[in-house]
């Protein structure tokens, strides 16, 4: 691949995605080559089956290549919330007099602020909330403030050695990757996602996919809480589904659930009807209704269980910015979902010209995140870095 492109790693809860692009122009990207691939898939931190998903990820990658007409040699692996650990840390450095605060005064800071590092656990970002300097001004980018002091708010995000890291090391090395860059998915999503205005103070991120949830609270350039737990739009079908007591296949089911508007006025003998392989299927409206609603609140008790257990008041009127492609298409859902968590409920997705789907979110948020960690690894950026401090 050119110097300008990177190939990133989309590893959802049922089907990967390899993407080769870089930047265009106005922050949009250019795409080189795409491929998504389904697999069994994951919960509770766990891969159902470790071959289908190898075969899922050679697939997408041997398509991307054949797509872009280049091989992949670099890649940036994106890791889902249920692999990844969010630790945050206050730490202040002392200076023997006030100064202008260099970039190396940040490394440090980093470096001591996380001494030990949990069992099974490897470090693969950090980020900073917000600094704060001897006079009390809060920064994002202290670089050239004087002080005598600085103060850093600190996340670092620890992915699971073993039952994700080493799992992808393996198996991309074998394919002839020769590097591996992982990055925390739910922080590349609330820096592409959500406005630095609405990073100043906390704001809710949650992302909801077919098998999985994390739920992120957000603020300034990092990430002070984060829970995830196995629970999205499959379950939902699940619910809806139930014993199969109604003689309609599964899949028939989840495409019926695409075509109902949870808010709209229906007459009560209202029927959804679908034509799988020559077979007609009906299904009262209301009945399907309820039984999506049943899905949905028993995400909305796990919500509400991850409001608790932050325990911080500071953003009981905070909206929860909702993204990924698990409910978001169900259409009705977010008003749901807001009545029943007495929260204002907002969908975010890419603000890209045919790209401006939640179900887009994570895979974008990556690709912005690896063009900035490339840039950042840059031989000139770290040139220029180093004779500005």
């Amino acid at each position: 691949m050119n110097r300008k492109s990177v190939a990133v790693l989309d590893v959802g809860s049922s089907a990967v995605t390899v993407l080769i692009g870089e930047r265009g122009v106005n922050n949009t990207f250019v795409f080189k080559g795409v491929h998504t691939e389904k697999y069994e898939g994951f919960a509770d931190a766990c891969f159902f089956d470790a071959k289908d998903l190898q075969r899922a990820v050679c697939k997408s990658i041997a398509e991307a290549e054949r797509s872009c007409g280049d091989t992949v040699k670099e890649l940036y692996v994106g890791v889902p919330g249920e692999f990844c650990k969010v630790v945050t840390r206050r730490y202040t450095i002392s200076f023997q007099s006030k100064r202008k605060v260099t970039n190396a005064d940040l490394s440090a800071l980093y470096e001591q602020g996380l001494t030990e590092v949990p069992q099974g656990y490897s470090l693969i970002r950090q980020a900073a909330v917000y600094y704060t300097t001897s006079d009390n001004r809060r920064s994002i980018d202290p670089v050239g403030m004087i002080s005598d002091s600085l103060e850093g708010y600190l996340s670092y995000f620890l992915a699971d050695e073993h039952g994700f890291l080493e799992i992808f090391r393996n198996m991309l090395s074998e394919y002839g990757i020769r590097k591996t860059v992982f990055l925390p998915l739910s922080l590349a999503e609330a820096l592409y996602l959500i406005p630095s205005e609405k990073r100043d103070e906390n704001a809710i991120l949650l992302d909801i996919g077919y098998m999985s949830m994390t739920f992120s609270v957000v603020c300034g350039n990092g990430i002070v809480y984060q829970s995830a737990c196995s629970a999205g739009g499959g379950h939902v079908a699940a619910q809806v589904y139930g014993e199969g007591e109604d003689g309609i296949p599964f899949r028939v089911l989840e495409a019926m659930m695409a075509k109902v508007n949870l808010s709209s006025k229906d007459a009560g003998d209202s029927v959804i009807e679908y034509i799988d392989k020559d077979s007609l299927y009906t299904f009262p409206v209301q009945e399907l209704k309820e039984r999506i609603k049943g899905g949905l609140d028993l995400i909305c008790e796990v919500i509400n269980k991850c409001l608790e257990l932050y325990g911080d008041r500071s953003i009981d009127y905070k909206p929860v910015l909702l993204t990924g492609g698990g409910i978001t298409g169900i259409r009705g859902a977010r008003e749901h979902l807001s009545a029943r968590l007495n929260k204002v409920v907002e969908i975010v997705a890419p603000n890209l010209p045919y790209y401006n789907k939640a179900a887009q979110s994570s895979l974008l948020s990556l690709l912005d995140m690896a063009l900035r960690v490339k840039r950042e690894n840059s031989f000139f950026h770290k040139f220029f870095k180093t004779i500005g401090g």
